[in-house]
């Protein structure tokens, strides 16, 4: 039968075990000298080797001829424990086994000493699952148990265990692996694995996120392709998008270019990408981006074609783009899990990434001020000579300038096709629009209806958000915004986004907006209210 490869190459000694050297030089140590604590308690995130030295100590704390602090693998003891056959070591899942009567019954057997084996030990993992009647009980056993006794306790949370059973144990902190100690242990284990590309091994150990167990898991669902280990076929297993779309996307960003964003998002769903996946490796992207900016040190190895890449990338972008850049991704990554349509936190991370300020506050405008000084900067670099602008003439010397001409003004109607007023067919869009299209609908709402004139619905936006008026009046969402505009109306109309003051926009269309005024107030705002609490 198959065995999953965290099974198989699970460490059999503190030898074989990857980092936490601090730990393990002491617990060998205390192996060596014999000067066995009767409580331990291994703390760190999952997949970082809690269990598995705990299942080391018990076997070396037993072993006949332990070598160096390690078990010797060969004695009867250390076969008996290896093949789960010794009755002098017990493993326990609080998760599962948390209720007192569970560890009275445990404690029971306490008092009977081990019966092949030189300690009895206990191993209880996810201690911290235990309920408070459990750590009682636990206790008074803990502070004064026989002297064959060993309690091995492995959490992940550690400030869910009481003070009291804290005080009375030896307490080892386990901390997250590197990249290059996880694919170290990959390779030693499995010699084929040299023959794998590089950066396939370290995504999956940047994937594992400093958990071993994890890095197992990945390579193993990687293996079952039956494929060579390659960068295509990893990132094809975990959902991921490959660099080169990440350093595109990256670049739209800088740019500002909302468009060019929205396709790259358009083709990454096409290819049935996960939206959250996206997210991490683009918030890890854009951490490697900042620190070849700040000259830090970037997360793993790379090659010299790819730190190249990011070397570039990092001039081109200023820091707080970068830092706005990366603190909504990672909002972003966090949204995704309750969002009903992921898509839609993705597009609107995208838009509110392109833009330097989403407000008028001081942070959002030091952080346009230090982007500007960094474009000035660039100009600079590239040879070209900025002169400061002319003086302004006297006042004396202003020629009067002729009035520009007005813009065409459109002929508000008061009543649509089919006979209903344009505000009634606006708001019962609206409100369609929210159940088929989050986005669209968030977006209109940042504007303001505009009246209907020349069988065509409008809703205008300020010159602040230019951005919402482009991403509304992408041929996706005009498609969408006319059909439910003719379906409620009754007749075929059309749909279009304005600025203030641009086309159109003139003085009719402001007086139909204040005949439209109380029942806008009235009827959508019922509506918003409603589709709020829907």
């Amino acid at each position: 039968m198959y065995q999953a490869l965290y099974r198989k190459w699970r460490s059999r000694t503190f030898s074989e075990m990857v980092g936490q050297e601090a730990v393990i030089r002491t617990l060998r140590h205390q192996v060596a000298s014999g000067r066995i604590a009767h409580a331990y308690l291994f703390c760190g995130s999952h997949g970082t080797g809690k269990t598995s030295a705990a299942k080391i100590m018990a076997r070396a704390i037993n072993c006949q001829h332990p070598v160096d602090g390690d078990p010797c693998m060969e004695c009867e003891s250390c076969r008996a424990l290896m093949d789960d056959a010794s009755l002098d070591v017990f493993e326990m899942d609080a998760a599962s086994n948390s209720r007192v009567e569970e560890i009275r019954d445990l404690l029971e057997k306490v008092d009977y000493p081990p019966q092949f084996s030189k300690y009895k030990v206990y191993i209880i993992d996810e201690v911290h699952m235990l309920s408070n009647a459990a750590f009682n009980a636990l206790l008074k056993t803990l502070e004064e148990p026989p002297s064959y006794m060993v309690f091995i306790l492995a959490t992940t949370e550690p400030q869910k265990i009481p003070s009291t059973i804290l005080s009375r144990c030896q307490r080892f902190d386990f901390g997250r692996l590197t990249e290059e100690q996880m694919i170290s242990r990959m390779t030693t284990a499995m010699p084929e694995l040299k023959e794998a590309e590089p950066a396939a091994l370290m995504l999956i150990a940047r994937s594992a996120d400093g958990a071993m167990r994890d890095a197992w898991s990945l390579l193993d669902m990687c293996l079952g392709s039956g494929e060579k280990l390659t960068e295509r076929v990893v990132r094809e297993a975990l959902g991921a998008a490959d660099s080169d779309f990440l350093f595109d996307f990256a670049a739209a960003i800088a740019d500002a270019d909302g468009t060019r964003a929205l396709n790259l998002i358009d083709d990454l769903m096409r290819t049935g990408r996960d939206v959250q996946v996206f997210l991490r490796d683009f918030a890890a992207h854009v951490r490697q981006v900042t620190a070849f900016k700040l000259g830090a040190r970037a997360a793993g190895e790379m090659t010299g074609a790819n730190a190249k890449r990011y070397e570039e990338q990092a001039n081109q972008i200023s820091l707080p783009r970068l830092l706005r850049m990366l603190e909504l991704a990672m909002k972003s990554e966090s949204d995704t899990r309750y969002a009903s349509s992921p898509r839609a936190v993705l597009e609107l991370f995208a838009l509110r990434a392109c833009r330097v300020a989403d407000g008028a506050d001081i942070e959002s405008l030091s952080a346009q001020v230090e982007d500007l000084t960094h474009q000035l900067a660039l100009i600079k670099q590239n040879g070209v000579t900025v002169t400061a602008a002319p003086a302004a003439p006297a006042p004396a010397a202003v020629k009067k300038a002729a009035p520009a001409p007005a813009a065409p003004a459109i002929r508000s109607e008061d009543t649509a096709p089919g006979g209903r007023k344009p505000a009634d067919v606006w708001n019962a869009a609206l409100k369609r629009l929210a159940k088929e299209a989050v986005a669209a609908y968030a977006m209109i709402n940042q504007g303001k209806f505009g009246g209907f004139a020349d069988n065509t619905y409008h809703v205008v936006f300020s010159r602040e958000n230019a951005m919402s008026r482009d991403f509304v009046n992408m041929p996706e969402r005009k498609s969408i915004l006319e059909r439910l505009l003719t379906e409620e109306g009754g007749a075929a109309v059309q749909f279009e986004a304005l600025l203030e003051g641009e086309g159109k926009q003139e003085k009719t269309v402001r007086e139909q907006q204040a005949r439209d005024e109380d029942l806008l107030i009235g009827t959508l705002g019922r509506e918003r209210v409603q589709i709020d609490n829907d």
